[in-house]
């Protein structure tokens, strides 16, 4: 959002969701594998209904729960009151390519986490 997106994809975490039709698995990034070029099926589980992913409350305090809440703080803490103001926020990015993301395909030993 802070790049000036409207919107994002956010799939993992929707992914889940105990009303997602995948039932707690997700295709991941759609990067190179093999046998899956569109991505590849990793187990995510069933965390929580859509509104407490959405809008909370949130039960840990791993980022996973409440996700406006967390897009709302981020956007306070820069000192942005509406996404508008916050898509003008200046960005610094450090690539992360390799590891950003990767976690669950490490676990599971697939796609790029092998």
């Amino acid at each position: 959002m802070a790049c000036g997106a409207d919107a994002v994809m956010i799939g993992a975490p929707i992914a889940r969701s105990k009303e997602a039709p995948g039932r707690g698995f997700h295709w991941g990034m759609a990067t190179f594998h093999p046998e899956l070029p569109r991505g590849t099926r990793v187990q995510v589980g069933q965390a929580a209904s859509l509104q407490e992913i959405l809008k909370g409350p949130a039960h840990e305090n791993d980022g996973t729960f409440n996700l406006f809440g967390g897009l709302r703080m981020s956007m306070a803490t820069c000192g942005y009151a509406t996404i508008k103001e916050f898509q003008r926020a200046e960005v610094m990015v450090a690539p992360a390519l390799q590891t950003e993301g990767k976690s669950i395909q490490r676990s599971e030993g697939v796609g790029m986490g092998k």
